[in-house]
Formats: structure tokens, C-alpha cells, sequence
């Protein structure tokens, strides 16, 4: 029986942490069966990196930034074997697992591919690969100097391959069913749908790595992501095909997003063009937009509103001073705002969901302003000053 296991974050900040993750694989290897080990890059190695990066003004580019984390992850796969021999644990680094038969057409449109011969191979001469987290699969960006995500979507690809579950350990120990900043009762999932805690994972500020989650989707990897070194795996959260869950709810889940802006820009022609460019210029600069809308303003114009991140304002508000089509337009920003988001896969079967939302949200006397909606989520835009209220009412509402 196979097992891919991947450790980061929490897990893995030093020396230390590697001889905890060697002594526990070497206390329990009769239990965990043909074990696979994925490590993402040690926080001691990554951050040495990023800081020698930083003394550059410039910054770092894509390629560059590829290059130190993907040396990064191969250090620590190295330490990572060294650790489990050290403890008697035979085991073997396998620096390189993409294949190379997919034309860039194939990588473009986001398909992978992994070689599995020399994994095979490890296992049967009875040692445990250590793969580098960092192999390319998917797409990821660098929103802060903490660390870049890719290692879970690897250790998923490797589990799907293999046909066996995945266990993903590092800063997510669990799902909350609710925002544990904003309430003291930190409610968990036991068990989630795949669909579900990609929509929370998307919609909220959560260190879960949507792109893992979508392949594990893709592929039917059964994820564990919990506390690491447990007997029993109660502490955490499974994820899971939805037909695995009896009794879906309608909702499940309240995911927020702070620090959030709204612009509203009124007179931009209804035709299309002017529309698109505004789009294209928002794409340009890497804006990742939360809630759109618009609506018919005068004559033949129409208001165009869009929510993004705060860090966003900047960028955007020098892109639109420069642009001609943009800059003698009358554009508002409401900032101090939250997005609140309430997810279910049983919203596709249920009724009455919105109206409740929005009921609620009215006898609380707590405005929302831009709306956006799936088959499985429903989210809306308030104050930050009313989102922990927001976020009672609504777990009252919806028994959470």
C-alpha cells in the first residue's frame, strides 16, 4: 500500500524538524506501507535565500525566483534523506520526476507529466524517495517573501500516479467551518468536498493550495491536511469526492477576506472596447479580482465596479492616471472592506439560500455592496467593521 506524505511550514523550519519527521517515519514504517516523502523547502534555507534576493533593488523575477526555490527544496530533500539514514530509515533523493513528452502547446493549457519509473524502482529495493517539492506542477505567484506554494500540488500528482491517499502537513492544520479570527469557536471539518474547500481555499485567506486541491479534484486523491505525528487522524480535515459525504447542507462553510477595495468608475461607454481595455489593463498589472459588476449609467455608458485586494490601490490608481480612456472618468475607491462568503455544495439543491443571506444581513443593519455568486458559494462585500457581526448572524442563521 502506497503513502505520499508531504511536510513544510510548521513542519519543517530547521534541523530539528527534520530529525522529528526521520524519527516518527522510522518509529511507525510498519504502519505507513511504502512510504513517499515530498518536502517543500526548509524555512531556515528559504528565507536565507529570499533575503540575499532582497539586497538586489530590482527584485527577482519569475525565473530567478524559480531557480533559488527550486534549490532551496532540493537542499532540504537532501537534509531530508540524510535525517531518515542517520535513523536507519534507508532512503533516496529523486531530484527529478517531469517528464518531457508534452509539447509546450500541452503545458500551456496546463496539462502535466510525471515519470514514476524511478519511484517505482526506489520502493522496491526497500527505500523511501524524497522528492523536492519544487517540480513545476502548476502555477503559483509570489505574493509575499514567506514562501512560494507547489509542493502539495506535487505530492498530490505523485498520490494520483500511485493511486493511493495523500497526507499534507505544514500550516494548515485543519478546515474551519468558520473564520477561528473572527469567533472563538473553532469549529472544524471532519470531512469536506473537494469542491467546497476549493471555494473556501479561493475566497478566503487560507494557505490551502487551491491548484492541489483542483488536481486532487481531477485525479480522486482522498487529502488529509491535520496535525502531523498523530496515532489517529482526528485532529484534522479529509477532503474528499462529494459522493463520499451523506447529507450535504446548503451551507457549510463562512470564508471572509479582509483588506479589501471597490472601485467604481461611472461614464465608461457601453460598447465593449473601452470595458475590455479596462479589464486588460487590471490583467496587465496582476490584479486579482474578487466581485464584478455593471450596470447602464447615462445615455450609452455604462458604472463598472470591480473588488480587489488593498495592496492593489497603488498600481491601480497610477495605471488609470496615465490611461486617456480612463483618467477624466469619475472613479470612486470605498475601502475599509471586508468579503464574506458562504459556501455549500448543497446551495445547487436548496432554495431560499440568498434571500436568508441577505434577510439576515438586513435585520443586523449591515449594508453589503458588491454580490457574487456560484452553484456553491454566495459572497458579498461589507464593512470591516461589521464582519464579525456579519459572520455570527450568518452562522446563526445557518446553524454552523
Amino acid at each position: 500500500m502506497y503513502l505520499v506524505q508531504k511536510y513544510g511550514g510548521d513542519y519543517l523550519k530547521n534541523n530539528e524538524d527534520l530529525t522529528k519527521i526521520a524519527d516518527y517515519v522510522a518509529n511507525h514504517r510498519g504502519q505507513l506501507g511504502q512510504l513517499v516523502l515530498v518536502t517543500a523547502a526548509m524555512h531556515d534555507i528559504a528565507s536565507e535565500m529570499m533575503d540575499r534576493a532582497a539586497e538586489f533593488d530590482k527584485g527577482i523575477g519569475k525565473e530567478e525566483l524559480d531557480a533559488l526555490f527550486s534549490a532551496s527544496e532540493y537542499q532540504t530533500a537532501a537534509l531530508m534523506a540524510s535525517a531518515l539514514e542517520h535513523r536507519g530509515v534507508p532512503a533516496k533523493v529523486i531530484s527529478d520526476i517531469k517528464g518531457h513528452s508534452l509539447s509546450a502547446l500541452d503545458v500551456e493549457s496546463g496539462k502535466h507529466e510525471i515519470i514514476l519509473d524511478e519511484i517505482y524502482k526506489t520502493l522496491e529495493q526497500g527505500l523511501i524517495p524524497v522528492i523536492a517539492g519544487f517540480q513545476g506542477i502548476g502555477e503559483y505567484t509570489m505574493s509575499d517573501r514567506k514562501g512560494r506554494f507547489g509542493a502539495a500540488a506535487t505530492a498530490v500528482a505523485i498520490a494520483g500516479a500511485l493511486g493511493c491517499d495523500c497526507e499534507l502537513y505544514g500550516l494548515t492544520k485543519k478546515v474551519y467551518v468558520i473564520d477561528p479570527r473572527v469567533t472563538e469557536e473553532r469549529k472544524k471539518f471532519d470531512i469536506i468536498s473537494y469542491d467546497e474547500a476549493l471555494e473556501l481555499t479561493m475566497l478566503g485567506e487560507g494557505d490551502l493550495e487551491a491548484d492541489a486541491i483542483e488536481l486532487a479534484h481531477m485525479l480522486d486523491v482522498k487529502i488529509y491536511v491535520g496535525p502531523a505525528f498523530e496515532e489517529e487522524k482526528t485532529g484534522g480535515t479529509f477532503i474528499v469526492n462529494r459522493n463520499l459525504i451523506v447529507g450535504e447542507a446548503a451551507v457549510s462553510g463562512i470564508s471572509t477576506f479582509d483588506d479589501v477595495v471597490i472601485y467604481t468608475i461611472k461614464g465608461i461607454p457601453s460598447k465593449g472596447e473601452e470595458i475590455a481595455e479596462l479589464f486588460e489593463l487590471l490583467g496587465d498589472l496582476k490584479v486579482n479580482l474578487n466581485v464584478v459588476a455593471q450596470q447602464p449609467y447615462q445615455g450609452d455608458t455604462s458604472v463598472v465596479s470591480f473588488s480587489c485586494e488593498h495592496d492593489d490601490i497603488k498600481r491601480i490608481d497610477e495605471a488609470l492616471a496615465i490611461n486617456a480612456r480612463f483618467n477624466t472618468l469619475e472613479t470612486e475607491k470605498k475601502e475599509d472592506i471586508c468579503m464574506i462568503s458562504l459556501v455549500g455544495v448543497g446551495m445547487a439543491t436548496h432554495t431560499g439560500v440568498a434571500g436568508k443571506v441577505f434577510a439576515t444581513l438586513s435585520e443586523q443593519g449591515i449594508p453589503h455592496y458588491n454580490i457574487t455568486t456560484s452553484e456553491i458559494s454566495i459572497s458579498a462585500t461589507i464593512n470591516a467593521a461589521d464582519k464579525a457581526q456579519a459572520i455570527v448572524s450568518l452562522a446563526e442563521a445557518f446553524d454552523l
